[in-house]
């Protein structure tokens, strides 16, 4: 079966060309065409199975002709490899026991000199090229070579545009198969090269210390400690950097001095200079604290009598105290008298130092993951807690300010960056959440303002702040692993339609998540977002961004209708229904006691509803007027902003269906109001009061009122 669907297969090719463009001249030729395609046919199959004869040339990169020049050279069959897969053609990715019974390729085994993450490299590229292009799995040692490393992001960026993979199976892919080692975070190439040389620097002197364990961690460890050196040297942190956003081991006891550097506490240019500025930054703050608060013996902390605004400070004493009574209360050392009055101290003294700011819940949170990883040192933990949350309060307050929620500083800055990488990761996923009416505010407020402090377990929080406080570009980080959380539970996620279903799934995708999964999911999205694009990936194009605009505001436009049926629904239930019905059981008490006279007692009926129905009907009709009036409004804005998002893209052609199906929604929605007013006019329309009304006729129109 292979060999006859191969698409090289080119002695097939004649015989299917005879049998299919053959002129049906007459039946009387049908026996001798048969006989001579069964002819044809064996002697093509025996060729297949022959040792003797030469096999079929099969072209080289780029269409070349494989052949020798020479008159007796030997044909040497090859794989293609599609240009865009950016791989000449080497020697070594020549398959040169290729016959004719064109069977897969032998799949070459990963090269002595592959590292770990290469061999893995090689086992990812197996899998995907034997579901895309089988003929390229004889290229994959070369692949591996020309794209470890920083270019990978590249590789799996051409590879998804050229077999269509969506941007969220691109992700996974290049999750699976990061070089931790390069220095993807960077998008500055000159730095990475940089980086790179300073990384090797570091690994050839860790290599050469006699005696080293040579585990992984161990010499991650060795790694950071020779990173502190060499920066302490020439006063620089990159590489330093570069290694605690990869993670710190908990076992190096590393973690308390990287985050006071990471955090600007301990300045490396500055590492000569450590220990003093240890001594009188917490000589400082003994000193505030000593001014403003009281700690008993059984550390209870009160505020001192002559505290300006002693009331104030009360309040504020005591809301302080409530949230920190609820801080990680599943955790012992957090139920401790001294660390509960420790953690209250300090976020007073912050709050009394900073006004502007002043204290908002969610800080404790903050703090209490601070003083988790600073308690290696209890003495001083609370001072050195104190001016890392400072220094890092500094970076991240924007997030408590009310005054900045609508900024692009503010929380909605970094909700609106998850929203929009949803939508560009994972389009499907973002339209579900949106007709669902799940604004991504809901999950990812607490993700960005906490960083992550009360959504994830504790070990899991301190490996995320390893990378959050040592990204290059200061906390987008905790952008990328809000989308990695989502998309780690995008099929719950699809496969639920409700609204507290979809809020229970993503309020548990942190703690749930299989964390080192969800951790390179993250760092592959900051990879993809962080490479030079080109090309481009994943496409933003202004036309898609203009489609997806109108299709939230078509969608905006055909909510707004619904809400003004809904609206007249309920304004003919409460203003036009209790007249009717009030007056017919009038008119059926009537009606029983001159049931000899209906048609005069109907006529009489009209006559007194006549006042209630004209104010009902115009009081429905000037609230649904001015309803209708709002999906206008709603809709001219909506055209306009289109048509000006047009023009400045130059795509006016793509919104075309956009604009046609807002058309429809606010064409449909005119309609039904014009329908129902008219239904309405005809029902309860007002009588002259000269009118006559004939038994016939009378009898006819009241029925006609009442059934309406």
């Amino acid at each position: 079966a292979q060999a006859v669907t191969a698409k090289n297969c080119c002695g097939l090719a004649p015989i299917r060309l005879r049998l299919f463009s053959r002129p049906m001249a007459d039946a009387d030729d049908d026996e001798d065409f048969f006989k001579k395609f069964e002819e044809d046919s064996e002697t093509f199959f025996d060729s297949l199975l022959s040792d003797s004869s030469p096999p079929p040339a099969a072209s080289g990169a780029g269409g070349a002709d494989a052949r020798g020049t020479g008159s007796d050279a030997s044909p040497t069959a090859c794989f293609d490899l599609a240009d865009d897969d950016h791989i000449a053609l080497d020697t070594d990715a020549v398959h040169s026991e290729f016959h004719e019974d064109y069977r897969l390729p032998e799949i070459p085994e990963p090269q002595p000199d592959f590292t770990k993450e290469d061999v893995v490299l090689h086992e990812v590229l197996h899998q995907f090229y034997l579901r895309h292009r089988a003929d390229n799995l004889a290229n994959i040692n070369a692949i591996v070579k020309k794209y470890r490393g920083p270019a990978l992001t590249h590789l799996w960026a051409q590879l998804a545009l050229k077999y269509n993979l969506k941007p969220w199976e691109a992700v996974e892919l290049l999750a699976d198969t990061l070089y931790l080692g390069a220095p993807f975070e960077y998008d500055d190439p000159e730095r990475v090269q940089r980086l790179e040389a300073r990384i090797q620097e570091l690994r050839e002197a860790s290599e050469s210390v006699e005696g080293k364990d040579a585990s992984a961690e161990v010499d991650h460890a060795e790694l950071l400690r020779r990173s502190i050196s060499f920066g302490a040297r020439d006063g620089t942190e990159g590489a330093f950097r570069m290694l605690c956003f990869r993670g710190i081991s908990e076992s190096c006891g590393l973690r308390p001095q990287a985050w006071k550097v990471l955090l600007g506490y301990l300045p490396m240019a500055l590492h000569s200079e450590w220990n003093s500025i240890q001594a009188e930054k917490r000589a400082l703050y003994a000193t505030y604290k000593d001014e403003l608060l009281l700690v008993r013996e059984d550390h209870q902390v009160e505020a001192k009598a002559d505290v300006s605004f002693s009331l104030e400070a009360q309040e504020l004493l005591q809301e302080i105290r409530n949230d920190v009574d609820r801080t990680r209360r599943d955790f012992e050392y957090f139920r401790r008298p001294a660390t509960r009055g420790a953690l209250i101290a300090l976020l007073f003294v912050y709050a009394r130092l900073n006004p502007g700011v002043r204290y908002v819940q969610g800080m404790n949170e903050v703090a209490a993951i601070l003083f988790y990883v600073m308690s290696a040192e209890p003495d001083t933990a609370e001072a050195d807690v104190f001016w890392c949350f400072s220094e890092l309060m500094v970076e991240i307050k924007e997030g408590f300010m009310q005054a900045m929620d609508n900024s692009s500083e503010g929380i909605y800055g970094l909700v609106g960056a998850v929203t929009h990488l949803i939508k560009v990761y994972d389009p499907q996923l973002a339209r579900h959440l949106q007709r669902c009416d799940l604004p991504p505010v809901v999950f990812a407020f607490r993700w960005c303002t906490l960083l992550f402090a009360q959504d994830a377990t504790l070990p899991d929080v301190m490996r995320l702040w390893d990378s959050f406080i040592a990204d290059p570009k200061r906390f987008e980080f905790v952008v990328f692993v809000s989308v990695a959380a989502v998309l780690g539970c995008r099929e719950e996620l699809l496969h639920a339609d409700k609204q507290f279903q979809l809020a229970e799934v993503l309020q548990d995708a942190p703690k749930r998540a299989d964390f080192e999964k969800m951790l390179r999911r993250a760092w592959a999205i900051c990879a993809f977002e962080r490479r030079t694009q080109t090309p481009p990936f994943p496409m933003r194009r202004a036309s898609l961004q203009v489609v997806d605009d109108f299709s939230e505001w078509a969608q905006t436009a055909a909510a707004k209708a619904q809400e003004v049926g809904a609206e007249v629904a309920r304004g003919i239930q409460e203003n036009i229904a209790p007249a009717v019905a009030v007056r017919a059981a009038q008119a059926s008490e009537v009606a029983s006691v001159v049931a000899q006279d209906g048609a005069q007692a109907l006529s009489h009926w009209l006559e007194d509803t006549a006042p209630a129905r004209r104010e009902a009907y115009q009081k429905a009709h000037t609230h649904m007027s001015s309803l209708w009036d709002s999906v206008r409004v709603t809709s001219a804005v909506a055209v306009s902003k289109g048509q000006r998002l047009a023009a400045d893209y130059g795509h006016a052609e793509t919104v075309e269906t956009a604009t046609a199906r807002l058309n429809a929604a606010a064409g449909t929605a005119a309609t039904a109001s014009s329908a129902v007013f008219g239904r309405l006019a005809a029902a309860f329309a007002v009588q002259p009061e000269d009118h006559g009304v004939g038994s016939d006729s009378a009898d006819t129109s009241g029925t006609k009122v009442y059934s309406e």
